[in-house]
């Protein structure tokens, strides 16, 4: 038996002939749901996980089988991707504003709360004399909401610093559906 790490997330295993017998005594005559096939996809599987350290037992996994010429067979398992993560989707963006101003932070929160869609989280911080209001979106709509933002808010860049100084010396007022809540306040 033959293990290789194809990438992060798939690993091939090729089993011979003499190997695959030791599953099956005699000829293999269920199909792919046979209890003897799940006992040999759950051994491959295991033995997968303990040579890689891919922890496909706690993953959702895609199982190929395909028989070799010489009696054997070659199994691919991957990990699948999560839902908004498929290659070739763009990741998510984050923006930010800082506001002086309540009433502006409150007006542009009502705005944002229209395009509720647009955005999969956000997050208030009181932070020195103001607030800020973080954005995570995806990233077709970005542009149209950073605009929206910096109408009522002023330019807060969400560098990896910027984000450390909000963690340290802000205070997270709402960590969840910040608009939403601050929609609600008034």
């Amino acid at each position: 038996m033959t293990v290789h790490r194809l990438s992060a997330q798939s690993v091939k295993i090729q089993l011979s002939a003499d190997e695959l017998k030791l599953f099956f005594s005699g000829p293999f005559t269920g199909g792919t749901e046979s209890p003897q096939m799940m006992r040999l996809i759950a051994f491959l599987l295991a033995k997968a996980e303990a040579e890689t350290g891919i922890p496909f037992s706690a993953l959702p996994v895609t199982v190929e089988l395909l028989a070799v010429p010489q009696g054997g067979i070659i199994a691919y398992f991957t990990v699948q991707r999560e839902h908004g993560q498929r290659k070739g989707q763009a990741k998510p963006t984050r923006i930010a504003a800082g506001f002086r101003d309540r009433s502006a932070l409150f007006i542009c929160c009502m705005q944002l709360s229209r395009r509720k869609s647009d955005i999969l989280n956000s997050m208030l911080f009181r932070y020195r004399t103001g607030w800020i209001l973080t954005l995570k979106l995806r990233r077709g709509s970005a542009a149209g909401l950073h605009r929206l933002l910096l109408e009522y808010g002023e330019p807060f860049r969400l560098s990896a610093v910027n984000r450390a100084r909000l963690a340290e010396y802000g205070q997270c007022l709402y960590e969840k559906d910040a608009v939403a809540s601050v929609c609600k306040e008034q």
